[in-house]
């Protein structure tokens, strides 16, 4: 499009110095062309995100590496950062440019030596938040919204004023984005009072706009989609039917993305096959089943219900590998020999048939016991966990990470209430099929790579300096051995996991190193995954539940079928992959967080239902100058402000991470071991409020 250059090429002249709409018509007009096609291609290029339109109807040039377009993603704390296709760019409070969380920005970046890279939002090219759940409140100068996700730190006010109650929780639309770090809003809906039962998860979806229905030309799709295999499917795949074959998932699971088969070959090589479901047969590129699970993006997991990607006549039927059925599959076979070293592999479109459907459960179970289902389970279960610590070994030795995380598992009622929770942590069972599904999606990300194919790669960045070194200075005061952690040395870092291995204040330590790490993401470029210390990886082994996985099958099937890298339809996939990945970072980000809260939420109310005046032995998690943070032993953290810390004046020392009495001495410092009782609990601000016994 010759105007499009030629308003490139007289903006490169400017040294990016902004031009006026009237500046542009003037000079590119003296060429030849219309007012109307000057404004179709500004407004295009701002589209393209290569020129910026500025206040005052100004245009101005983007270089390329110093801004760059993204997705805003807030802290509650009061930050946030901008996720783009090559790095996330952290945004401070006085730089956040009127952006709300999830909108689509254009970052200029301030790079300073010695910190990490911080931007300044410039603008804002497309507004993702429409509307704001919050509780109001009524006061003499008028309605007022306290938004529920603490993401947004501007003032809401209600226009024009309805009649509502104090505390009522309701949905505004927005009217008026942030101007004077205020919004003005309509109110919309009323959902209720705020303590209302059922109302959390409801408020929930709508604050992540988590979508519980299919469209109609989805389930039409789906009704025209068999729930059996036939014959003219499988006769040009490999037949693996015949090969013993087990799914191993969590014990609530219902679509089963992976099974495996394991065997020795003669020369003492283990014979793996991973098979993964094929589920790009039944979900056409473009189309509405396509649209939607890249929408959604993830299989979001709450506490009291699965939003799938899929419909459930996919995810939970034909997709799904369920046991003594024939499935469709795309399938990985590697000869590992005993260093861990794959000799050689192959990729199949296949066909399976799972004997057996275990749990974790079951299988750490069997292993305590020695008691298994069958001598073929029995035999299958000994090679993989030989396999799977000769694949941890390796790994380790290579410089990955093993985190000990917890993750709290909240049992419901058939009302959907709490009624105890069970913490969950790395188990042989869980190793088993962690090792397995490493290795293949390292295999299929060197696979495409070797063959020159776009990919989505999963990749997560060395830490930054500074942020390790705040985590050596808190962890050195609290005696653990890391020094030079700063230096990003997975050794040091792996080190000071093991030393906290039997310490009461293990998930503290862990968590702390998690925080000084970079999220992994999603990228079009093969860069390396730090916590893996993996050169090459992708998402493969889970496409019914991950889009990323869904796109890496379908690249994978054209590879295997021989199709040239030049090929259009490629080309026009790799032009849409940065786009695309930085969506489903985005979405990603935002299902871990819902995931996260839904979890809180249910811990609330089963402490406020059984708990409320009980006592506790906790860990001190956070030290600010208002109180300690304190976790209990399932996970929930509550709050000991320090109002409620009596007997003495106590003055916050931020560089000891403590607070100490003037009079007495008394010191409490991360990390530390206190006796705490529940005094209240506000499930709809996810706060639990504690005292010291």
């Amino acid at each position: 499009m010759r105007v499009k250059n030629a308003i490139l090429k007289l903006m490169r002249k400017q040294n990016s110095q902004p031009l006026s709409t009237r500046e542009i018509h003037s000079r590119i007009g003296g060429l030849g062309f219309k007012k109307i096609q000057i404004d179709k291609a500004l407004s295009i290029l701002a589209s393209e995100g290569k020129i910026c339109r500025l206040k005052g109807k100004r245009y101005a040039l983007l270089k390329e590496g110093e801004i760059l377009k993204g997705y805003f993603q807030a802290n509650p704390r009061g930050f946030g950062f901008v996720v783009t296709e090559k790095k996330d760019i952290y945004i401070g409070q006085s730089n956040l440019g009127g952006a709300l969380h999830g909108d689509e920005v254009l970052v200029k970046v301030l790079k300073q030596r010695g910190k990490r890279e911080e931007g300044k939002i410039i603008k804002v090219v497309k507004r993702k938040m429409k509307k704001i759940i919050g509780i109001v409140r009524v006061r003499n100068e008028g309605q007022f919204l306290i938004p529920i996700d603490k993401r947004i730190f501007y003032l809401v006010s209600i226009y024009p004023p309805v009649t509502l109650e104090d505390g009522e929780t309701v949905v505004v639309k927005i009217d008026q984005y942030p101007q004077d770090d205020r919004i003005i809003g309509r109110v919309e809906e009323v959902l209720g009072k705020e303590d209302e039962k059922g109302i959390d998860i409801e408020i929930l979806l709508r604050e992540h706009n988590l979508k519980s229905n299919f469209p109609q030309d989805v389930i039409k799709e789906c009704e025209d989609i068999s729930d059996r295999v036939f014959h003219e499917e499988i006769k040009d795949r490999k037949d693996y039917r015949d090969d013993f074959t087990i799914t191993i998932d969590g014990l609530d699971a219902k679509d089963f993305d992976d099974a495996v088969s394991i065997s020795l070959l003669p020369s003492g090589n283990f014979l793996l096959k991973v098979h993964i479901a094929d589920v790009s047969h039944y979900v056409p590129l473009n189309s509405a089943l396509d649209v939607e699970a890249s929408e959604r993006g993830f299989s979001c997991y709450l506490v009291d219900r699965v939003l799938p990607m899929l419909p459930s006549k996919l995810s939970n039927g034909i997709c799904s590998l369920n046991p003594y059925l024939d499935r469709l599959s795309l399938s990985v076979e590697m000869e590992v020999n005993l260093r861990g070293e794959v000799e050689k592999y192959a990729i199949n479109e296949g066909v399976i048939r799972s004997n057996y459907r275990l749990t974790y459960e079951e299988v750490d179970e069997a292993f305590k016991s020695g008691v298994f289902p069958s001598k073929e389970v029995e035999e299958c279960l000994g090679l993989l966990r030989e396999l799977s610590l000769i694949l941890e070994k390796k790994r380790l030795k290579r410089g990955s990470l093993n985190f000990e995380t917890v993750e709290p598992k909240v049992f419901l009622n058939n009302e959907s209430e709490p009624v105890s929770v069970k913490l969950r942590e790395k188990t042989p069972a869980t190793q088993l099929i962690e090792e397995t599904m490493i290795l293949t999606n390292e295999i299929i990300a060197s696979f495409l790579y070797l063959r020159g194919f776009p990919n989505i790669y999963r990749v997560h960045e060395k830490p930054d300096r500074d942020s390790l070194l705040q985590a050596e200075i808190l962890l050195s005061k609290l005696g653990y051995p890391a020094k030079g952690l700063h230096l990003g040395s997975p050794r040091v870092i792996q080190k000071i996991i093991d030393f906290a291995h039997r310490k009461p204040e293990k998930h503290l330590i862990n968590f702390i190193l998690l925080r000084s790490m970079k999220q992994a993401r999603y990228s079009p470029f093969p860069e390396r995954h730090f916590g893996l210390a993996s050169n090459l990886y992708s998402h493969f082994t889970s496409p019914i539940r991950r889009y990323s996985d869904l796109v890496v099958h379908r690249l994978t099937k054209k590879a295997l079928k021989g199709i040239e890298r030049g090929n259009p339809l490629l080309k026009k996939l790799a032009k849409n992959l940065p786009t695309l990945c930085e969506h489903l970072s985005f979405k990603e980000r935002e299902y871990d967080e819902a995931e996260r809260e839904s979890v809180e939420i249910k811990l609330c109310q089963l402490i406020k239902k059984e708990h409320l005046g009980e006592v506790f032995e906790g860990i001190i998690t956070g030290v600010t100058n208002y109180g300690l943070f304190v976790e209990l032993p399932n996970t929930a953290e509550g709050l000991v402000h320090i109002r409620n810390l009596s007997g003495d004046f106590y003055r916050y020392e931020p560089e000891k991470y403590a607070l100490r009495g003037e009079r007495t001495g008394i010191f409490y410092q991360l990390g530390q071991k206190i006796t705490v009782r529940i005094v209240n609990v506000n499930v709809g601000e996810k706060r639990i409020d504690l005292t010291l016994v």
